[in-house]
């Protein structure tokens, strides 16, 4: 994603890419790519790092097995900068395995002795605190403005050309990020929805539909900006810049984002009075987790 987004979007004639990771953009723009920001998607943490009960803390771990999703994930970026402010090396200190995306499997791995870390969610991180294990780190924690960890990313093109439409789909978006989080009120659809399209797919590790990981509480948790921004970018690249990600020239964060779509796209949807009830549930939503 990092190297080929930029090309991968001219070849394919994509305007507007959803779920990059923010850092990928910042990259690409010190190459002189034509891609910039324009909304939020995945704009903060929700995940705590436990460990068994003999490990206290994340100095611990060095020599051990760290759960990931997958390499250059958002879980394997996110505990890479933990444990180097730990102190660890996160190239010789730990090893990484792969376990997948579902968080079932990341807990039973880490119940069944095969890493001494795993990401959960923050209320399964309880319960496994009840049950012995350590809550090692939370990372939302540190990060109050907001963390981008994956965002909307569009041409320059489309902004310049198209200005009108790209404030449509963001409106859609924008809604879109309500709908998921409107609990219990939408959870029977995106149940099935998820049912239906796991069903479809062509990838393996996509089809199993687990009733245990999708909840209400795992809709209403995901951190989609109900206002469709993104933020928190200074943190991101000073966290960056710790693990060394940022061996190149860092373009100014003004000439990466162009988010004043975005922000025209909300300030007509909430001056809508028919969609005042809609908000008003997911407000309380965000204001209850914190993002």
């Amino acid at each position: 994603e990092k190297l080929g987004i930029s090309q991968a979007m001219k070849e394919k004639s994509i305007d507007i890419a959803l779920d990059v990771q923010s850092r990928t953009v910042f990259f690409q723009r010190s190459r002189g790519a034509d891609v910039y920001i324009i909304a939020g998607w995945r704009n903060q943490h929700t995940v705590a790092w436990v460990g068994p009960p003999h490990i206290k803390s994340l100095q611990d771990l060095k020599g051990k097995r760290v759960s990931i999703s997958d390499f250059n994930s958002l879980r394997h970026w996110g505990i890479q900068i933990q444990l180097r402010k730990a102190g660890l090396d996160i190239e010789r200190d730990v090893e990484w395995v792969r376990t997948g995306v579902s968080e079932h499997l990341h807990e039973e791995a880490l119940k069944n002795g095969k890493v001494e870390c795993a990401p959960v969610s923050v209320r399964t991180a309880q319960s496994l605190k009840k049950e012995g294990c350590n809550v090692l780190v939370v990372p939302r924690d540190q990060y109050p403005n907001g963390f981008p960890q994956r965002i909307i990313a569009a041409t320059g093109r489309i902004l310049e050309e198209r200005p009108d439409l790209v404030k449509k789909f963001l409106k859609g978006l924008i809604r879109s990020y309500w709908f998921v989080r409107d609990m219990p009120k939408n959870f029977e659809f995106l149940y099935n929805l998820d049912k239906r399209l796991r069903l479809e797919t062509a990838d393996p590790e996509e089809r199993v539909h687990n009733p245990r990981r999708y909840t209400i509480h795992f809709l209403e948790s995901q951190p989609f900006p109900l206002d469709g921004l993104a933020t928190g970018f200074e943190d991101m690249l000073r966290e960056e810049k710790l693990i060394g990600g940022l061996e190149y020239d860092v373009p100014a964060v003004a000439s990466v984002c162009a988010q004043d779509l975005v922000a025209e796209a909300y300030k007509e949807l909430r001056a809508q009075n028919e969609l005042q009830p809609e908000y008003q549930r997911v407000h309380a939503i965000a204001e209850r987790y914190g993002y």
